[in-house]
C-alpha cells in the first residue's frame, strides 16, 4: 500500500513512522526541508528507511504515487489546507484520488471543501486523537466521507489505529465532514473530564485538607479499579511529582489555562443546534474564568480571610459521583453528535464512534462499558446518581467552585424531575405574544384560555 503525507510536524512525523511500521510505503513532504531530514533519520534508526521517500515538492509527490492516490494532510487548519489542496490539483491529482484532512479543522470548512473539490478529487476528513504518542503507536481515528473513497485505505488504517479487545479504533463514523465534528465533540468531552478531575482534586485538597500526594494516591486507587482512564492516570502521576526541594510540582504552576478553540466550537455548535451540553460548556467557561487576570487575583485576596469550610467526604461516594458525572459528560457529547447527524443527514454510527474512543485517545476509559447504543445507562446507576447529588450538596458548603460537577447535577435533575418550562412559555406569551402550546397540542395564547383585564406594566 502506497500513501502520501503532507505535514511533518510532531503529529505528522509520528504518524509517518506508524504508517511505515505497519507496512506502508510512504511518500512524505514538508515545506521545511529539515522536517523531512529529521523523519528520514528516525526511519533509518528504526530500520524502516527503505519504505520512505522524502520529496521536495508536491509535484514530485503526485508523480511518485500510483493512481488512485491516497494523500493525508496534517497541516494547520485554515487557509493552508486549501492552499495545499489547490497545489495538489495543479500537480495532477484527479477524481479517483482521495485527500484526507487529518488536522483539527472546523467541520464547516470540511463541508465547504467537500463541495469545492467534488469534481477534482475525493475530499475526506479524519479526526485523530492521542497526541504524539498515539500517532506513533496507535491513535483513535474518526474518519468520514463517502464509503467508496475509503474502501481501499480502510484496511490499512485499521492496522495503524489503536485496538481495544481485538477491534480497531479506526472507523468511518459517517458521511461528509462528520469525522471532524466527532473529533470536535471528543475534545469538548475532554475539556469536561479534565475540569471534573480538577474539581475532584480541589475538593479533596482544599475541602478535606489533603496534600497533592494524598490526592494522587486516591486517584491512583480509582485508576486501578473501574474508573481506569487516561486522564485520571496522568492526573495521579502529575500530583505525585515533586521538585528536588520536596515541593509539589503543581504548586509551581500558574492557574491560567489556554485552549486551542475546539471546546469553544463545541459550545457554539451545541447552542446553534439547540442541544443541551451544560457540562461541556461549563468546562470551557471555567478556562475563561482562569484568565480574568488581576480581577481574579484581587477577589481571591479579598476573600482569603474567609477560609474554605472543611468537610468530611465519603471517598466511595465521591468516586461514585465522579463516575456518574463523567458518564453524563459522554452522554451530552453523544447527544450533540446525534443531533448534528440528524440535522446534516450524516448517518453517524454512534456505536462505531464509541469504538474509536476505547483506546489510543485522550478520553479513553474503562467505564465506557456503561454506555451502549440503545441502553439508557442513567436508569441503571441509582447509587451513583444519589452520590452525585450528595457530593454537590457537600461541595456547595465548602465555598469552592465546581462548575462542571454542579452543571452535571443540574443536567441530570432537569432530565429526571418535573419541568418548569410551562411558566416560561406563559411569560413569553404574556409580554411578547409568542404563543403557548397546551398538553393537548393546541397552539394558542393566554388570552384564548383566560380573560386578562389589564396586564402588568
Amino acid at each position: 500500500m502506497q500513501v502520501a503525507l503532507v505535514g511533518l510536524g510532531v503529529m505528522g512525523k509520528n504518524l509517518a513512522l506508524n504508517l511505515i511500521e505497519q507496512g506502508m510505503t510512504l511518500v512524505a513532504y514538508d515545506k521545511n526541508p529539515d522536517a523531512g531530514e529529521e523523519l528520514l533519520s528516525c526511519a533509518k534508526l528504526q530500520g524502516m528507511a527503505d519504505r520512505l521517500h522524502i520529496v521536495s515538492d508536491l509535484g514530485d509527490m503526485v508523480k511518485r504515487l500510483t493512481p488512485p492516490r491516497s494523500i493525508l494532510l496534517l497541516v494547520p487548519a485554515g487557509e493552508l489546507v486549501d492552499k495545499v489542496c489547490s497545489e495538489l490539483v495543479e500537480a495532477g491529482v484527479d477524481c479517483d484520488d482521495i485527500i484526507v484532512d487529518c488536522g483539527n479543522s472546523n467541520y464547516k470548512d470540511g463541508i465547504t471543501r467537500k463541495l469545492k473539490y467534488q469534481n477534482k478529487f475525493e475530499f475526506a476528513t479524519m479526526g485523530i486523537s492521542g497526541g504524539a504518542e498515539g500517532a506513533r503507536h496507535g491513535p483513535a481515528m474518526m474518519a468520514s466521507g463517502s464509503e467508496g473513497g475509503w474502501e481501499r485505505v480502510e484496511p490499512w488504517f485499521e492496522k495503524v489505529a489503536a485496538s481495544y479487545k481485538g477491534e480497531s479504533c479506526f472507523a468511518r463514523v459517517g458521511q461528509s465532514a462528520s469525522g471532524h465534528f466527532v473529533k470536535m465533540v471528543h475534545n469538548g468531552i475532554e475539556y469536561a473530564l479534565m475540569q471534573l478531575i480538577a474539581e475532584m482534586y480541589q475538593l479533596l485538597r482544599l475541602g478535606t485538607k489533603r496534600s497533592p500526594h494524598e490526592v494522587a494516591e486516591i486517584f491512583n486507587q480509582w485508576s486501578e479499579g473501574s474508573l481506569n482512564s487516561y486522564l485520571l492516570s496522568i492526573s495521579s502521576h502529575i500530583l505525585s511529582l515533586e521538585t528536588n526541594a520536596d515541593e509539589a510540582l503543581v504548586d509551581l504552576i500558574d492557574n491560567k489555562v489556554g485552549a486551542k478553540g475546539t471546546g469553544l466550537w463545541t459550545a457554539q455548535n451545541a447552542l446553534e443546534l439547540g442541544i443541551a451540553v451544560p457540562s461541556l460548556v461549563a468546562a470551557v467557561q471555567a478556562r475563561h474564568l482562569t484568565n480574568t487576570g488581576d480581577t481574579h487575583a484581587a477577589k481571591e485576596m479579598a476573600y482569603a480571610a474567609k477560609s474554605t469550610t472543611h468537610v468530611e467526604l465519603d471517598l466511595d461516594e465521591l468516586k461514585d459521583a465522579f463516575l456518574f458525572a463523567s458518564l453524563l459528560a459522554y452522554r451530552q457529547g453523544l447527544a450533540l453528535i446525534k443531533g448534528a447527524s440528524r440535522a446534516h443527514q450524516w448517518k453517524v454510527d454512534l456505536s462505531k464512534t464509541l469504538q474509536t474512543w476505547r483506546a489510543g485517545c485522550i478520553i479513553r476509559a474503562d467505564y465506557l462499558d456503561n454506555i451502549a447504543e440503545g441502553v439508557e445507562f442513567i436508569d441503571t446507576l441509582e447509587k451513583e446518581s444519589l452520590a452525585l447529588r450528595k457530593i454537590c450538596g457537600q461541595a456547595m458548603m465548602t465555598g469552592l467552585a465546581f462548575p462542571v460537577l454542579s452543571s452535571t447535577q443540574t443536567y441530570f435533575a432537569t432530565l429526571t424531575t418535573p419541568s418548569n418550562g410551562h411558566l416560561v412559555q406563559a411569560q413569553r406569551d404574556y409580554f411578547g405574544e409568542h404563543g403557548i402550546k397546551t398538553h393537548s397540542g393546541e397552539v394558542c395564547h393566554l388570552t384564548d384560555l383566560v380573560e386578562i383585564d389589564a396586564k402588568v406594566r
